[in-house]
């Protein structure tokens, strides 16, 4: 059973503790080792300024209650229509089992709700899997001829419209009967 809910700082040792466990990822993206000081800026939402953005940090919790994913995202940011998906991550040996689905379709309905008519991220160019998750998903990139040419650590921007199933499903990682809280813009991250 899959369990979403929002991080907050009473989380922060096991965001920390999710950061540590995937070195890859801040290597890939980064080019530097991981730290546990990761989970502060996660936590702090500043990277999406002041203004009319609407930031939330969701986490995905086994039933042991282990982080195994989680997302950053922002409503009404970087545009009043858009929904800015600024980290999905999970955790590795728990990819490929429908967390990132749950994740993203739990934005993109609260993104739907807000008024948002697409989603946006950047992904870093050397990160071929995240690459090809993003492609899979529908987004697509905004200049598709600099994906070609693009730095090592240079970000790509890629987005697609919002699409919220009819069914009101929210992931196929989603059971009927787990904790979720319902979509709500201004999650508190």
């Amino acid at each position: 059973m899959l369990r979403l809910r929002p991080l907050t700082a009473e989380d922060r040792a096991a965001i920390a503790e999710f950061v540590m466990n995937d070195p890859d990822h801040t290597r890939t993206c980064f080019d530097r080792e991981p730290s546990p000081a990761d989970a502060d800026d996660l936590l702090s939402s500043a990277a999406y300024g002041s203004g009319d953005a609407s930031p939330a940090l969701l986490g995905a919790f086994d039933a042991e209650g282990t982080l195994v994913g989680l997302i950053d995202w922002a409503c009404r940011w970087p545009t009043p229509a858009t929904g800015y998906i600024g980290l999905l991550q999970v955790r590795p040996g728990h990819r490929r089992q429908g967390v990132a689905t749950a994740l993203l379709a739990h934005a993109e309905e609260a993104a739907a709700a807000a008024g948002c008519r697409q989603l946006m991220l950047a992904v870093i160019a050397r990160n071929e899997p995240a690459r090809a998750f993003w492609e899979r998903l529908g987004f697509q990139w905004l200049a598709p001829q600099r994906a070609r040419r693009a730095a090592p650590l240079e970000a790509l921007v890629m987005h697609r419209p919002v699409v919220v199933p009819q069914d009101g499903t929210r992931g196929e990682a989603q059971p009927a009967d787990a904790a979720l809280p319902a979509p709500a813009v201004g999650v508190p991250a």
